[in-house]
């Protein structure tokens, strides 16, 4: 299984370490379906996901050297086709008529420190570069050519890119800058899975989607769950109906390029989402569209069998009645909420995460945007398969001792968890109060406990480890 970007994250912790210089401590991101930063108190707009300022399109620059050779030399990929593909994948996410954010090549890297060449061909430049993303002086985009540069700083081959954001403003809200770099080694024309270290091979479809996912970051989405049966089906032959539904911004690289089954690169859930943070609005210019004219929104909280506590980093999903598999949203509860709100009793975590609204109205709560049309509404857990994208607010994830629950109008943590009703929304609209009890959960001692803590001996038999099938998992 190839890795999308298991190390998106390192940009925006790096960015953060140099923008609160002893102030973070503990830099624990606020991760969800959805917005990948959400502001705290004092740190950007509280309760608000970090998003571009998009008064003007967002620049960017790219590498000068190709985006793919071979051990030898031998250029496959030259410098013009990577930053012609580079520009088409972001005119995927700016081609979506109800968002409102635009992108310009601003033209080769700058020279920044130890970069001068051109060419980021060394884990120096490498830092070199990323450093001037994090002082916000240009959004890179990197291209490792033969994978030297991944395999030094992560020793894993099968990591196809990283990106996110660089540099924020925490007064504003706005990302300043972001950046990412490409595994070119995917694309030298060999595939040999099995050799230490692998060098596995993707079609220039794979690839393009792969470029166009951590551009997804780039704009200020996070990682996705939706349709995780294509961890089970045969690698690179997913159903055509689950691989419709399945989030571009899904974490690992499963599937065939949808092009190939005759879909649009972009799922329903990255487009609502994209939309959701970058909404247009009813000034649109003729060849856009309004976002609320297409979109509701579903509303609601996620709560433990008592009713009362909310339940932190659950993924909630909204299926459509009709094409369920095709058409899903999804976003994890709480995710407005942050991750880690810090605490004085140890004094080993006093001030936690500058991310993340502290309203504790917000815990547990969910908004999904949806086209228009009628929905079920279903909780699950953050799969085991999936932990190590960092889905979710939590990390690690709270498990869902109920193994999955739809919505129903009697809600109870004794209703079968099967029972469904069916949730109609218009576009425009809010339906709320969609709120899920779960059942069977251990009782809560208060509302900060532990999410590791499992009052009940042994655990239920599906979240045993050796209970999980890892041949998904295996390359």
């Amino acid at each position: 299984m190839r890795t999308r970007s298991t190390f998106k994250h390192s940009l925006l912790l790096a960015g953060l370490l140099s923008a609160l210089s002893g102030v973070l401590l503990l830099p624990v991101v606020v991760r969800a379906g959805g917005p990948l930063i959400v502001g705290g108190p004092g740190y950007g707009v509280e309760g608000q996901p970090f998003v571009w300022d998009t008064s003007a399109p967002v620049q960017y620059r790219v590498d000068g050297g190709p985006l793919a050779r071979k051990p030898d030399g031998t250029v496959t990929v030259n410098n013009a086709t990577g930053v012609a593909r580079v520009q088409a994948m972001f005119q995927v996410w700016q081609n979506m008529p109800t968002a409102n954010i635009t992108f310009t090549y601003a033209g080769p890297l700058q020279s920044y420190g130890a970069f001068s060449d051109g060419d980021v061909s060394t884990v120096e430049e490498y830092d070199a570069v990323m450093g001037s993303c994090n002082d916000g002086v240009q959004s890179p985009v990197i291209f490792d050519a033969d994978g030297s540069i991944f395999y030094q700083l992560l020793g894993d081959s099968a990591i196809i890119g990283f990106a996110g954001p660089c540099q924020l403003d925490p007064a504003t809200g706005h990302i300043l800058s972001a950046g990412g770099m490409f595994n070119g080694q995917n694309r030298d024309g060999i595939n040999t899975p099995d050799s230490y270290p692998a060098n596995y091979e993707m079609t220039a479809a794979e690839f393009d989607e792969a470029v166009a996912h951590e551009l997804g970051h780039f704009v200020g989405l996070d990682h996705s769950q939706i349709n995780t049966e294509v961890l089970f089906e045969p690698f690179g032959a997913c159903s055509v109906d689950d691989l419709a539904g399945l989030p571009l911004m899904f974490p690992y690289a499963i599937c065939q390029a949808r092009s190939t089954a005759g879909l649009p690169m972009l799922a329903p859930d990255d487009l609502a989402w994209v939309s959701e943070l970058y909404p247009e609005t009813a000034n649109a210019p003729p060849d856009r569209i309004p976002f609320n004219t297409r979109y509701g929104t579903l509303r609601g909280t996620i709560l433990f069998s008592d009713g009362e506590t909310p339940a932190q980093g659950l993924n909630v999903i909204a299926r459509s009645t009709t094409t369920p598999q095709r058409v899903a949203v999804s976003v994890f509860s709480g995710y407005l909420f942050t991750g880690n709100p810090g605490q004085t009793v140890t004094g080993d975590n006093d001030f936690g995460t500058p991310l993340g609204s502290r309203n504790p109205l917000l815990m547990g709560t969910y908004d999904i945007p949806v086209p228009p049309g009628s929905y079920y509404v279903w909780v699950e857990s953050v799969s085991p398969l999936l932990a190590g994208a960092e889905l979710g607010p939590l990390y690690p994830p709270i498990p869902n001792p109920s193994h999955g629950e739809y919505w129903n109008a009697n809600e109870s943590a004794t209703d079968h968890e099967l029972t469904q009703d069916a949730v109609t929304v218009a576009a425009g609209a809010i339906v709320s109060d969609l709120n899920i009890i779960l059942n069977g959960t251990p009782p809560r001692f208060d509302s900060f406990e532990s999410s590791q803590l499992w009052l009940i001996d042994p655990p239920p038999a599906w979240l045993r480890e050796e209970d999980l099938d890892p041949s998904p998992l295996e390359a």
